[in-house]
């Protein structure tokens, strides 16, 4: 009988030779048993942990890739800026919000908690909600005026000082 590449020519002990090991192959997979000595004297036979009857006594190899790696097809890659100005596209179409609402509530009850006076600690979800669109359409405004900022200084990427210049001149939040 021929050899193929799917026999293996390795063994676990040094001491079979390639006719045992192909014959005991071709028989079936089997486990090598150990024999363990307990302190009573009384030998027991176990399987070695490592094994499995399903590999044929050896360990089990990782999965290698079939193809070499020059070869594999290399995944799709957008000009720069295209996804983000897809997500832009898409995010102005959706009219729902974009913060999560647990997270954004949990803020809202942490920041009452801290400011409010302790007879108030309730709200209704009307409210909530209110406040989460009057936030968020606060932010898309800020981010929209700090965007200015940045081109107006011939830069794409948006840094802390555009967000301070857009706060500064909109005349929002805290003075400088």
């Amino acid at each position: 009988m021929a050899r193929t590449k799917h026999f293996a020519t390795r063994t676990r002990s040094g001491n079979r030779t390639d006719a045992n090991a192909s014959s005991s192959q071709a028989a079936g997979p089997t486990t090598t048993p150990t024999t363990r000595g307990t302190e009573g004297g009384d030998n027991t036979q176990q399987t070695n942990p490592t094994t499995s009857p399903a590999t044929g006594g050896r360990r089990p190899r990782r999965a290698r890739q079939t193809m070499p790696r020059g070869s594999q097809k290399k995944p799709y890659r957008y000009k720069l800026g295209t996804v983000a100005l897809r997500e832009i596209r898409h995010f102005q179409k959706q009219t729902n919000l974009l913060i999560p609402a647990a997270s954004f509530i949990r803020q809202v009850r942490s920041i009452t908690h801290a400011l409010a006076p302790p007879q108030i600690n309730r709200w209704t979800a009307e409210a909530l909600v209110a406040l989460q669109e009057a936030a968020e359409d606060y932010l898309v405004g800020l981010f929209s005026d700090s965007m200015l900022c940045a081109i107006h200084a011939r830069r794409v990427t948006l840094m802390r000082k555009d967000f301070e210049l857009a706060r500064r001149l909109g005349g929002k939040g805290r003075p400088w």
